[in-house]
């Protein structure tokens, strides 16, 4: 492909809030080829600003809603970005801080493909998602996500504006320049704190229903753990960060053993705003939760009984007789 313009600076865009357990890791491999990164800290208070203002590529701004809210951040990202590339041809890559790209990314096609891409072109990426056992990653066959965007800086594309799950990159939908990175992967190290996955699921349920009023059964299809359905391979050296190559080993650098993590506490500071025959139906009530905030458990036995049913057919809530119950209980629960 013949590049349009020449030497596009690259903008990452990444929202945080207590994030210091992945973040360095997250700022040291991105460092190495970002120009920019912009960091939105949603007043952090376990050392994450103290970290970012170690790195001279990173320009820090405050998110200072208290209140959960992807649109709003993700616009907030998208302004600053635009405003320090100052009409320069930009890369707009949206990424959190437990995302990097693996290290062998630098040197395959679809790099060269990015580097040469035109304003318009929307690039969708799959993670390889590191298992806990950092020997292994899980890829699903299908999952691509739209991270990276070659700005046009046309505004709104409209495409960022839910308040869950909204897009990172304010792509045109409408436009069909769209590229599926297949060469290389983006690391996501998530999975190396599975307390903090735990807490994920749990706060997006809660946020989800508390804000969109959605059904206690579809959040739980929409939250509950599904990765034995996805492949699991051996995690090649080629995609981490090692000291000899890089002066840094990615994953020393991630802190695995965070006990706790502010989602929980986000959404037990807002029970009071809730009955509790609404939140005993929430499939959110495990035993290590319950404990940590020394909690009674507000389950009956029959929402026991349905949380028990939700989980153990997670890997097969697409099979029609499936879906036939979830629809009655969605009508009776």
């Amino acid at each position: 492909m013949e590049k349009i313009s020449s030497n596009p600076i690259h903008i990452v865009m990444t929202p945080v809030r207590n994030e210091a357990w992945t973040l360095r890791a997250f700022l040291e491999a991105t460092s190495l080829w970002a120009d920019y990164i912009i960091i939105a800290d949603q007043m952090s208070t376990d050392g994450s600003r103290e970290i970012a203002k170690e790195y001279p590529k990173v320009i820090l701004i405050d998110n200072k809603n208290p209140e959960f809210n992807e649109a709003e951040r993700q616009s907030m990202l998208v302004a600053k970005a635009r405003e320090v590339a100052a009409g320069r041809d930009t890369l707009l890559w949206g990424l959190d801080a437990d995302e990097v790209l693996a290290a062998n990314t630098f040197e395959t096609e679809d790099w060269k493909h990015i580097l040469n891409s035109k304003p318009g072109d929307v690039f969708w990426f799959k993670w390889a998602e590191i298992c806990p056992n950092q020997k292994e990653y899980w890829l699903s066959p299908t999952i691509y996500y739209p991270w990276l965007f070659h700005d046009d800086g046309k505004e709104p594309h409209g495409n960022y504006v839910r308040n869950m799950h909204s897009m990172r990159i304010p792509y045109p939908i409408e436009e069909k320049q769209m590229y599926y990175v297949d060469d290389f992967r983006v690391l996501h190290l998530a999975y190396l704190n599975e307390h903090r996955v735990a807490s994920k699921r749990r706060f997006y349920q809660f946020v989800d229903w508390e804000m969109n009023h959605r059904s206690p059964i579809s959040l739980s299809r929409s939250y509950t753990q599904t990765k034995k359905s996805e492949r699991v391979l051996s995690l090649p050296d080629e995609f981490l960060y090692k000291t000899g190559e890089f002066g840094f080993d990615l994953l020393e650098l991630v802190d695995t053993k965070v006990p706790k993590c502010y989602m929980d506490d986000y959404i037990v500071e807002r029970f009071p705003r809730h009955s509790m025959k609404e939140l005993r139906k929430l499939d959110i009530w495990d035993e290590t939760f319950i404990q940590s905030y020394n909690l009674k458990d507000p389950q009956r036995p029959i929402d026991r009984c349905v949380h028990f049913y939700l989980r153990n057919t997670a890997l097969k809530k697409d099979d029609a007789l499936i879906r036939f119950f979830d629809k009655i209980l969605k009508k009776l629960y």
